[in-house]
């Protein structure tokens, strides 16, 4: 995430005319381009202590620090210490677990890369219809994006602003304002999670593309919502961003699907990923149980109140997009080590 003075300097401060008096002004866009290398000054998404997958104290910290490489040997961008054997995890307590993974999870971390009004999912080819979006990952996104365009491009893990380098998959959401204006983000971070119950999962497959939320909600969604970067672990998500304090960030929050048709990669209808009955199995029509994608996007906060709106309407249609632009062996082996047991 970009420094806490950067985060600063996105609300403009203005002096009331007469008055003398310094008020915060409305959040502005600083940028259309990436923002600069964040240092890791945030707590886990969850909020909750990072861990070793399988280890016999869930609660137990495990180190603090950079990221490690991860076990496939990908390569995380800011990696410090060196990884573990092939396919093992690194040794407990080694320093720079932090942004390894909690439990049966893994996460990336993908700094800002453009705002465009432009959905290559449900308008590809086309510039200029629906809504604004706010683009992370992929650094080659644009309207006539497909996934195979998004695995060429990042191939040498160059055109991804996410922090494992073999993830050049997509992810957006849409633009977020405070008063009308819009907000721009410091970096989404995006966890890959085993479905809780659920023993083995499977690596989303190449082309997979996917959208989570309603756009046209008005009401708490189940699946989407907001909350302050330092709520309790566990703190019930909003309908609209909450008022933070200056020195944390509003997350918005979107769980995809976990199950899968086992057939078909897109759909017009998004019917080809359902999400499973809590503590049930993915049904017999979609039998294919896949990570839960998790995305929280940060946009900054100067501890003012606000409206706010979504490009989209009502901060209640909060949404994601996912297009599967990952290095396909490496999301495998990623997935196998860390969501399967």
């Amino acid at each position: 995430m970009s420094s806490r003075s950067t985060r600063i300097t996105a609300a403009l401060i203005a002096v009331m005319a007469g008055a003398g008096a310094i008020v915060a002004a409305p959040l502005l866009a600083t940028g259309g381009g990436p923002s600069a290398p964040h240092t890791d000054h945030h707590h886990p998404p969850d909020g909750n202590p990072v861990v070793q997958p399988g280890q016999a104290n869930p609660g137990e910290v495990v180190g603090v620090g950079a990221t490690l490489q991860p076990p496939d040997g990908s390569g995380d961008r800011g990696a410090q210490g060196p990884a573990g054997p092939m396919g093992a995890p690194p040794a407990p307590g080694t320093q720079g677990y932090r942004g390894y993974g909690r439990g049966r999870q893994f996460r990336v971390t993908c700094e800002f890369v453009k705002s465009g009004m432009f959905d290559p999912i449900v308008f590809p080819g086309t510039e200029m219809v629906g809504h604004t979006h706010q683009f992370f990952g992929n650094t080659s996104i644009a309207p006539d994006s497909t996934t195979a365009s998004l695995v060429a491009a990042n191939t040498n893990g160059t055109a991804t602003s996410c922090d494992r380098t073999a993830d050049g998959a997509a992810y957006w959401v849409p633009t977020l304002q405070a008063d009308g204006t819009n907000l721009t983000p410091d970096q989404a971070t995006i966890s890959y999670r085993a479905p809780r119950g659920v023993r083995r999962v499977r690596a989303f497959p190449a082309g997979l593309t996917m959208i989570a939320g309603d756009k046209t909600a008005t009401t708490q969604q189940t699946h989407a919502g907001y909350r302050c970067e330092f709520d309790a672990p566990g703190a019930a998500l909003q309908a609209s961003p909450p008022t933070c304090s200056a020195d944390e960030d509003i997350i918005g929050v979107v769980t995809f699907p976990t199950c899968w048709d086992g057939k078909n990669l897109s759909s017009s209808d998004q019917s080809h990923v359902i999400y499973a009955v809590a503590g049930a199995r993915c049904p017999t029509d979609h039998p294919i149980p896949v990570p839960e994608l998790r995305m929280e996007t940060y946009w900054p906060s100067d501890g003012q109140a606000h409206t706010f709106t979504l490009s989209s309407g009502s901060t209640a249609g909060l949404h994601a997009d996912f297009m599967n632009g990952w290095d396909q062996a490496t999301l495998n082996r990623l997935v196998r080590h860390w969501a399967r047991r």
